[in-house]
């Protein structure tokens, strides 16, 4: 039970959320240690995605406990399995987990379902809100709204603020040798690509099986690494899944335009350029591939390129890539916004205990330690700093967030992503066209979504 004074909750009713931050700001001292007091001895358990971003709040974590007496356990799985994990400790509400990471998108039902707590009964609390953390001042607004807000109303902080965008061998297209070759072969000066058209040449040009050496690597693995691939060409070729503004809004299906479905074709011509297996990959194996130098170009994660670009112990390609935005098609520059973001569960017997470590993870030096260790801070301040801006990918992530796209994130968000993966998995394996498995994609998931989701392009 959060502990409350009488003057806090009237003062947070009457003047709103963010007038209460600024009020609350000019208040007394707050320590971390007198907040964490009454929970010193407890311990509370945590589950999230093994990437190096929650590696590092594993590192982090002994100061936190060594300040506040409080233990913090983490669990780390691959993505799916996390997110399998939370759900069955969900929805038999056993309150395994004190506090989740999770992939934004699943917001919408997991406050559909009473699942998570909104985060104002702890921001709102003189004991526990430590009034030097202001989100609406210290947070990218866009991305914390789309990460961790829905229907208005926020539930937690992003954990990460992921984009993906373009990973190049920079070694491989400034050799004067490859220059000149590409140069006479397509008409135009080989560098990162800009467009698709580009993107395709140079993976053409580059694939060498001979040697080793692939022009690119699609995820092309029947999971949700598929999906999240085929976005960024669908948004760039200026398609997208729903006519909608917000990830919290239902709105009319477009996902078998004509812009969605050129998108699809040219993705799947990538498979020419990509290794014999790459129907078998999905992110650990790309970014495998990456490490180990068989690659020339992809489409990937902003948090996993620490794994890439900066770790010698893992990489052979350190100090030999580089980073752009994800090329332009029709739709122009876009990203889309994806993050997992800090919940805490409405079972969680350890609630305020937890919200002290999330508070305590977002303040900047622990934001700064962590996107320095492969983390995705959705902290401006932490971008900004000198050491963020050495990063050989920090340039691309900044322009990435600049442009992102929020995808839904609506209760039945989870669904949509499974057809489309079926239904993409299908056209790879050249069961059905393009139009054949986008039409089948756009109709189940009107038929699922209802009447907020007519589909604009009928099906013949």
């Amino acid at each position: 039970m959060l502990r409350h004074h009488t003057t806090v909750r009237s003062l947070a009713a009457t003047t709103g959320l963010t007038a209460f931050f600024a009020m609350a700001g000019q208040a007394g001292a707050w320590t971390l240690e007198e907040a964490a007091a009454p929970y010193k001895g407890v311990t509370i358990r945590t589950i999230g995605e093994a990437l190096p971003p929650l590696e590092a709040m594993k590192k982090l974590a002994p100061e936190f406990e060594k300040r506040t007496g409080i233990t913090v356990e983490i669990e780390m799985y691959e993505a799916s399995e996390a997110s399998s994990k939370v759900m069955l400790d969900l929805n038999s509400k056993r309150g395994r987990y004190d506090f989740i990471l999770q992939q934004n998108r699943q917001l919408g039902k997991f406050v559909t379902n009473g699942h998570v707590e909104p985060i104002e009964q702890f921001m709102t609390s003189a004991e526990l809100r430590d009034p030097a953390f202001k989100p609406e001042e210290q947070l990218y607004q866009g991305l914390w709204k789309e990460i961790s807000w829905y229907g208005g109303k926020a539930y937690g902080f992003p954990f990460t603020a992921l984009t993906m965008y373009l990973w190049y061998r920079s070694d491989l297209l400034g050799d004067s040798t490859e220059k000149e070759g590409f140069k006479a072969k397509y008409g135009y000066d080989l560098g990162p690509a800009q467009d698709w058209k580009q993107y395709r040449d140079i993976a053409e040009w580059f694939t060498r099986p001979d040697q080793r050496l692939y022009g690119t690597a699609l995820q092309g693995k029947r999971h949700e690494a598929l999906w999240y691939e085929w976005l960024n060409f669908l948004y760039s070729f200026g398609g997208d899944m729903l006519e909608t503004k917000s990830g919290s809004e239902c709105g009319p299906v477009i996902v078998n335009s004509p812009q969605a479905i050129a998108a699809t074709e040219y993705y799947k011509g990538l498979m020419a350029f990509s290794p014999p297996d790459t129907l078998n990959y999905f992110w650990d194996d790309v970014m495998a591939l990456m490490q180990q130098g068989t690659v020339a170009e992809l489409i990937m994660w902003n948090d996993a390129t620490y794994a890439v670009a900066v770790d010698e112990n893992a990489s052979t390609v350190v100090g030999k890539m580089g980073f752009d935005i994800v090329p332009q098609g029709e739709g122009g520059k876009v990203a889309q916004v994806e993050g997992w973001t800090y919940l805490v569960p409405t079972a969680s017997k350890n609630k305020e205990a937890a919200y002290l470590f999330i508070q305590w993870m977002m303040e900047y030096n622990q934001q700064l330690n962590q996107h320095l260790n492969g983390g995705a801070s959705a902290r401006p301040d932490v971008y900004a700093s000198e050491e963020v801006q050495k990063l050989p990918y920090a340039k691309a992530s900044m322009a990435s967030n600049e442009v992102a796209k929020p995808k839904p994130t609506i209760p039945l968000s989870g669904e949509m992503t499974d057809i489309l993966v079926r239904e993409l998995s299908s056209y790879l394996a050249d069961e059905k066209s393009a139009k054949e498995a986008l039409d089948q994609s756009a109709k189940e998931i009107s038929e699922a979504l209802g009447s907020c989701a007519p589909m604009k392009y009928p099906v013949e």
